[in-house]
């Protein structure tokens, strides 16, 4: 069985598709709010959760054995609200994350969903390997680094996501792949930042590696793994992909520096952070990893 913490998220979506695609495993995905307006799935069972109430975690951890796969994808993870709201963020991100891991001490493999956020600020010509050091440049970074720590230190494994571009499976939520999308067929023009630089994947890629990786290894000895393409792309280069990918106008797409937007963010972001994905091209003896829009 899969436990999907963060089930109705974006890539809680794409995760419970990969492994209703790629295994005959049941599933439970939790909620937060609104049950999800999903087709029924005998093997999809929605659950309510309120991540940061214990007794609620504590009862949901009472189901869980030594056949339980988790994928813990809960977070409070726009760096800006991070930063406005920051003890709402500490009790989702730490507080909670602290609770989950000891109610589900007894799962066959509990995966944790960080970021490339971790890291910090790199160079286009570097890639970030998963011993380099911790650096991150905002309050969201250092939650994240954080959460890792409690993850690692009860033994359990972590992800570390690039920048996702993709559709929304979501009802009535799209995300900023259908919003770019969107645009360029009504003729609109999409500015895009085209000097900052990401080891960009898409939705269905991310959680179809890691589904992968649970499969074949439960838990991993290799206890943090990034998961990303081999090459950095810029968001003007997802943007141009896209368009391609749907045979819309690229003139429609317009290059920006991010220098030129200073101020728009309230919290400092990495301008570049790419990663190597070695490791996880070694553990499922894949030969390479590219965008598939």
């Amino acid at each position: 069985m899969y436990l999907i913490i963060g089930g109705s998220g974006f890539l809680g979506r794409y995760c419970i598709k990969n492994v209703l695609e790629k295994t005959n495993e049941n599933i439970i995905a939790t909620y937060s709010n609104s049950l999800p307006q999903t087709k029924e799935n005998p093997r999809v069972k929605w659950c309510q959760l309120n991540i940061t109430d214990i007794n609620a975690v504590n009862k949901i951890g009472e189901n869980v054995n030594q056949d339980t796969k988790i994928i813990y994808l809960a977070a409070f993870h726009h760096p800006d609200k991070v930063e406005e709201f920051p003890e709402t963020a500490w009790n989702i991100n730490i507080v909670a994350l602290a609770n989950a891991v000891n109610a589900f001490h007894n799962a066959k493999c509990f995966y944790y969903a960080s970021t490339d956020s971790v890291y910090g600020e790199g160079t286009k010509d570097t890639k970030f390997i998963e011993s380099d050091k911790y650096a991150p440049v905002n309050l969201y970074g250092k939650n994240k680094v954080l959460a890792e720590q409690i993850t690692l230190t009860k033994g359990f494994n972590v992800v570390r996501f690039p920048f996702i571009f993709g559709p929304s499976l979501v009802e009535g939520r799209p995300h900023f792949f259908d919003k770019i999308k969107s645009d360029l067929e009504n003729g609109k023009t999409v500015e895009m930042f085209n000097d900052s630089f990401r080891s960009t994947l898409s939705f269905n890629q991310c959680a179809g590696l890691l589904v992968d990786l649970i499969e074949k290894y439960g838990a991993c000895d290799e206890k943090v793994v990034n998961i990303s393409a081999d090459d950095k792309m810029s968001k003007y280069d997802a943007a141009i992909a896209l368009a391609e990918r749907f045979n819309l106008d690229k003139n429609l797409v317009k290059p920006i520096s991010v220098k030129s937007t200073s101020g728009i963010f309230k919290a400092k972001r990495a301008e570049t952070a790419v990663l190597d994905n070695t490791k996880i091209k070694q553990l499922l003896n894949l030969k390479s990893i590219q965008l598939e829009i």
